[in-house]
C-alpha cells in the first residue's frame, strides 16, 4: 500500500511539473495590463515654452512618458498620428451636471454646501464639453446665496467613480447682486424669498457680520457645526475663498473685505475689471475672467448686472502682468477672440489650459503637455486658434474619446 501511495504521488507530480512552468513562463498580469500609445503631431502645443513640429507624445497607463521630437520605443505601443495636439483644456468656472436649482436657498449662509453631491454624471452637458476638448471642470454652485458653498473639480469623462477630482476646491462668496434676486421685504412671510439680502448693501453686510461672529467664537443657532467649521476655515486661512464679483463696485467689496479679514478672495466674473486694473494689480488677486462667454448656455455666468462687454480686457490683463485665466463656455472661441483683440498666442492657449490649471492649484498634474502629467490632451485638424480648426478627439486619462 506504501508503495503504490509513493507512485501515485510522483505520477500526479510528474503531470503537474508541466503545468508550473507554463505558469512561470507567463508575463505578469501587471505587465499584461500596461497600456502604451504613441501620438505622432505634425505639431505639438506643450504649453511650456516649447513648440514641436513634428513632435511625439508616449502615454503610458494614463500618463504622459516622454515627449519629443522622435521617441524610440523599447517596447510596443498603439500609434496615433494627427495634425495638432495640445494639452486638454481646463474650465475653471461652470455650472455643468448641477442638478435642481444647484443651491440651498433656504438660507442665506450655507458654507457646507456640498455641490458635488448634486451633480447629474449622465449630464448632456459634459458630452458637449468633450466635444470641444474640455477635460477638467470647476463647477460652482448657483450663486442665490451670500455664502454658495463649495466648488468642486472633475473630469468631463471617465469612470464615475474616479472623475471627481476635488470635492471641495474652495467657498464660493456671491458679492454680486444674485442674493438679492426675487428677495423682498416688508410682506407677509409666505415665501422663502422673503427674506435678506435684498440690496448689495446687505449683502456686504451679512459676509461682515458671519465673518465676525465666527471670529469673536460667537456662535450663532442657526448654523449647523459644519458650516460653523467651514467658516472656521475661512477666518482661519485654510479654506480658499471664491467670491463671484462682475461689476467694478462689487469686485472692490470683495477685495475690501478679503483685506479687512485676512483672505484674499479670487474674483470670478471681473467683467468691468478693466475700470480698476491698477488697483486690481496692487491686489495680488488673481481673476476667473468670463466675460468673453457670449453664447446662451454661459449667460447665467454674465449675471444680471448687464456689464458692458470690453473685447480687448484679456490684452490689458496680460500687459498690466494679473494672473487671469479665461473660463466659461466655448473656450477655444473665446481664446481666438482674445488674440484677435490683442492677446498674444501663446498667452492665450495658456489662458485656457496651464493658467486655469494654476488658478486651481492643479498645475503638477494638468495643463501642459510635460512628462509625469496625466495624459490629458486635444487633437485637433490645425492651429487651434484658428476658427477652421476643429477639434478630433479629446483625451482623458489615456483614454482617447471620439467627437462627433
Amino acid at each position: 500500500m506504501i508503495k503504490n501511495d509513493s507512485t501515485s504521488r510522483l505520477e500526479i507530480l510528474f503531470w503537474l511539473l508541466p503545468c508550473f512552468l507554463i505558469i512561470l513562463s507567463c508575463p505578469t498580469v501587471s505587465a499584461q495590463q500596461t497600456s502604451r500609445t504613441l501620438i505622432k503631431a505634425q505639431t505639438i502645443y506643450t504649453v511650456d515654452g516649447t513648440i514641436l513640429s513634428p513632435g511625439q507624445v508616449l502615454i503610458q497607463d494614463g500618463r504622459i512618458a516622454f515627449v519629443g521630437s522622435s521617441i524610440e520605443l523599447s517596447l510596443p505601443a498603439e500609434e496615433v498620428e494627427v495634425d495638432t495636439l495640445i494639452p486638454g483644456i481646463v474650465n475653471a468656472f461652470s455650472h455643468a451636471g448641477l442638478t435642481g436649482v444647484g443651491a440651498e436657498i433656504s438660507r442665506e449662509v450655507t458654507p457646507e454646501f456640498d455641490t458635488a453631491s448634486t451633480i447629474d454624471w449622465q449630464s448632456r452637458d459634459f458630452l458637449e464639453y468633450l466635444d470641444q476638448g474640455v477635460t477638467t471642470i470647476q463647477v460652482l454652485p448657483e450663486t442665490e446665496n451670500v455664502f454658495a458653498g463649495f466648488a468642486c473639480i472633475l473630469k468631463s469623462a471617465g469612470d464615475i467613480d474616479q472623475r471627481l477630482v476635488n470635492p471641495q476646491q474652495g467657498v464660493v462668496l456671491s458679492v454680486s447682486s444674485d442674493p438679492t434676486s426675487r428677495n423682498r421685504s416688508r410682506s407677509r412671510p409666505d415665501s422663502i424669498y422673503v427674506r435678506q439680502p435684498t440690496n448689495r448693501m446687505g449683502v456686504v453686510w451679512i459676509i461682515r457680520n458671519t465673518i465676525h461672529q465666527t471670529r469673536l467664537n460667537l456662535g450663532n443657532t442657526d448654523l449647523s457645526p459644519q458650516a460653523l467649521a467651514v467658516l472656521n476655515g475661512i477666518v482661519d486661512g485654510s479654506r480658499p475663498v471664491i467670491s463671484v464679483s462682475r461689476a467694478d463696485f462689487d469686485i472692490r467689496s470683495a477685495l475690501e473685505l478679503g483685506e479687512t479679514n485676512g483672505f484674499l478672495p479670487t474674483i470670478y466674473g471681473g467683467d468691468e475689471v478693466y475700470r480698476m486694473i491698477d488697483e486690481f494689480k496692487n491686489s495680488k488677486a488673481r481673476l476667473v475672467y468670463t466675460a468673453l462667454t457670449t453664447n446662451s448656455a454661459g449667460r447665467s455666468l454674465r449675471g444680471p448686472e448687464g456689464t458692458e462687454l470690453r473685447w480687448n480686457v484679456p490684452g490689458k490683463l496680460h500687459t498690466a502682468e494679473i494672473q487671469f485665466c479665461l473660463a466659461g463656455e466655448n473656450l477655444l472661441d473665446q481664446a481666438q477672440f482674445a488674440v484677435r483683440f490683442g492677446l498674444p498666442k501663446d498667452v492665450a492657449l495658456e489662458a485656457i489650459t496651464l493658467s486655469p490649471a494654476t488658478i486651481l492649484n492643479i498645475d503638477k498634474q494638468l495643463g501642459s503637455i510635460t512628462a509625469g502629467k496625466e495624459a490629458d490632451l486635444v487633437a485637433l485638424s490645425g492651429d487651434p486658434l484658428q476658427p477652421t480648426s476643429r477639434v478630433l478627439w479629446t483625451m482623458i486619462g489615456g483614454k482617447i474619446y471620439d467627437t462627433p
